[in-house]
């Protein structure tokens, strides 16, 4: 069984649905290369609750990464001594100093892209919590994700853009 077949098994049953939903989107965020929309359709569950569990998922999930970029951050920073990564580092830093949270959401906004690497990135730019709360963190990919799935119900619903 597939996993596309495996989430098709659970449309029409809503808490399960919504269960399955949460668990994948946050192994999407933490580990999975596979971006989150393929998980949002039910017709049994309203729009809006698919929507707040996507975002409840991705806000957990990167969490998570928050915690692994912040234990890995050390590690990271001793490549510097090799002066093309620090000088990578280095500019990476600025644009997530200057940006921030702004940069944070409208990356973690964009349909169809896979959140792992994005998220470890910016958890591990996070030079010793100068720019990140944790809490900000979670907030703003809670909202990345909730905007991520409007955007993709809305082309599905209104434009008739068939993606499913």
């Amino acid at each position: 069984m597939n996993l596309m077949d495996f989430l098709d098994s659970y449309q029409n049953d809503p808490a399960t649905f919504l269960v399955v939903l949460f668990i994948y989107t946050i192994a999407a965020s933490v580990f999975l290369p596979i971006p989150v929309e393929i998980a949002i359709w039910s017709q049994a569950v309203p729009f809006p609750v698919t929507a707040v569990v996507l975002g409840s998922g991705k806000a957990v999930g990167s969490i998570v990464v928050f915690i692994i970029g912040v234990r890995l951050e050390e590690k990271i920073r001793s490549w510097i001594k090799w002066r093309w990564f620090n000088w990578l580092i280095e500019k990476s830093h600025a644009f997530v100093k200057r940006y921030g949270y702004y940069a944070l959401y409208a990356l973690m906004s964009i349909p169809f892209m896979p959140d792992t690497i994005p998220l470890y990135v910016f958890s591990l730019l996070n030079k010793e919590g100068e720019v990140f709360s944790k809490k900000g963190f979670a907030i703003a990919n809670f909202f990345a994700g909730a905007t991520r799935a409007t955007l993709i119900w809305t082309l599905v619903k209104y434009m008739g853009i068939g993606l499913v």
